[in-house]
């Protein structure tokens, strides 16, 4: 891949929204080209584009294949959030949160995978540890009562997940 390639991507998802599906399957066949399907980047975008019109089913198997394949960086961190995602549209609440918990702490996307953490827990019944999730993932970013949501965080009382009646 490259920049011109990634520019080119940049230039497609940014103007998306103006066109239709038959407009976005035809540009990015364009786009994609010549490469190799089983190229981890080309299948993490057929995933996107799936996933952009709605076609959640469609894109979890090529999101697992590029996931496989040497997808590395923010590229794979985007993968797990957007499988994670689509998984929990899909109804797969638990292994939506294994995935999101493999996007590492240090990450530039950390905080955007803890707001999906945060709606896969809700919607795995788990609210408390959901509640945890976004308010840990908001505190550093607070103006002025970061460490107050920080210990309130702490606070709220999360079931112990290992723990059986």
């Amino acid at each position: 891949m490259n920049t011109s390639w990634d520019q080119q991507l940049d230039n497609f998802w940014n103007t998306s929204a103006e066109k239709t599906a038959e407009q976005l399957r035809a540009e990015l066949a364009d786009l994609l080209r010549g490469m190799d399907p089983n190229d981890p980047r080309v299948l993490f975008e057929i995933a996107s584009l799936h996933d952009f019109l709605g076609e959640e089913a469609q894109a979890v198997q090529p999101y697992r294949q590029a996931l496989q394949g040497s997808l590395h960086g923010q590229k794979r961190e985007e993968a797990l959030i957007q499988l994670a995602s689509t998984l929990r549209n899909l109804g797969e609440t638990e292994e939506a949160i294994s995935l999101l918990a493999q996007v590492p702490t240090d990450s530039a996307l950390h905080t955007d995978a803890q707001g999906f953490l945060a709606l896969a827990l809700f919607d795995a019944g788990r609210e408390a540890e959901a509640v945890v999730a976004a308010v840990t993932a908001l505190a550093p970013k607070a103006q002025l009562y970061s460490r107050a949501l920080d210990a309130y965080a702490r606070d709220i009382a999360v079931p112990d997940v290992g723990a059986h009646s």
